[in-house]
């Protein structure tokens, strides 16, 4: 009887003892994407009338009107305009 007792109680420690064991991990804080740079209403327009395919981005045969420009205003080195790119390239005043 005292070695079925020994055993309930060892068992019963090592369950409550996962249990106890089991906490939830903190979360995370939320992370905000990185805010995009607001976009003079007139570039956007001029952005858009540029950007044929909707791709949300300046590249391949569009890209030919730019091409002098093309280091300036392609700051990443992708061979393509983004919409945040042409923003600041119209805020600095390389694109008119």
């Amino acid at each position: 009887m005292n070695k079925l007792l020994a055993i309930a109680v060892i068992a019963s420690s090592v369950i409550s003892g996962a249990a106890f064991a089991q906490t939830v991990a903190p979360t995370a804080p939320a992370v905000k994407p990185a805010a995009t740079p607001a976009i003079d209403p007139a570039a956007d327009v001029k952005f858009k009338a540029v950007d044929k395919d909707s791709s949300g981005q300046i590249d391949g045969a569009e890209l030919t009107i730019y091409k002098a420009e093309m280091a300036k205003i392609d700051t990443d080195k992708d061979g393509k305009i983004s919409r945040a790119e042409f923003a600041a390239a119209s805020k600095a005043g390389v694109i008119k």
